[in-house]
């Protein structure tokens, strides 16, 4: 049975190669959306990270009582970005792969002084699905202006494991 260690790894492994490719496209790239202006491939790209390293903080149970400070960058406005956002996901999906044998635990937090639940593998599931969900979305964004440069499935579990 295919295991968390696997869909981590291969998260970490798709997540870099997608931003790597997105990186190689014209900048303009980074301002296409597929609906909502307000999400364009750079604020998905960016939000994709900051969630993870949330997601990461959580499993860690560290910052619970407080919102999470996202990671620094330094040139939020420019294709620069990229290089920053590379280098905090391998960070992130590297402290992820820790957490693969910890015990399937509650995790508690609070947002907006609310408290939330969840266990760890649920935590660790929704890390994976977010981060597909999104490369997903910077693609289907760039295939909605033609730009169809990035193929999903040169990135998937499969392509993954064959490549091993």
């Amino acid at each position: 049975m295919i295991s968390i260690e696997l869909l981590l790894k291969h998260m970490a492994w798709a997540n870099q190669e997608i931003y790597k490719a997105v990186q190689k496209l014209d900048s303009v790239v980074l301002d296409y959306y597929i609906v909502d202006p307000e999400w364009h491939i750079k604020r998905i790209l960016i939000h994709t990270v900051f969630s993870s390293h949330a997601y990461e903080k959580r499993l860690a149970e560290v910052e619970t009582k407080v919102a999470i400070t996202p990671p620094e960058l330094n040139n939020p406005d420019s294709p620069e970005v990229i290089d920053e956002l590379l280098n905090h996901l391998e960070r992130i999906d590297t402290a992820a792969l820790k957490y693969v044998d910890m015990e399937d635990k509650d995790i508690h937090w609070e947002v907006n002084g609310e408290p939330k639940t969840t266990r760890a593998s649920t935590l660790l599931s929704q890390m994976i699905f977010h981060s597909a969900e999104h490369r997903a979305q910077v693609v289907a964004a760039l295939d909605d202006k033609g730009v169809r440069d990035i193929n999903l499935d040169d990135y998937s579990v499969f392509s993954f494991i064959n490549q091993q």
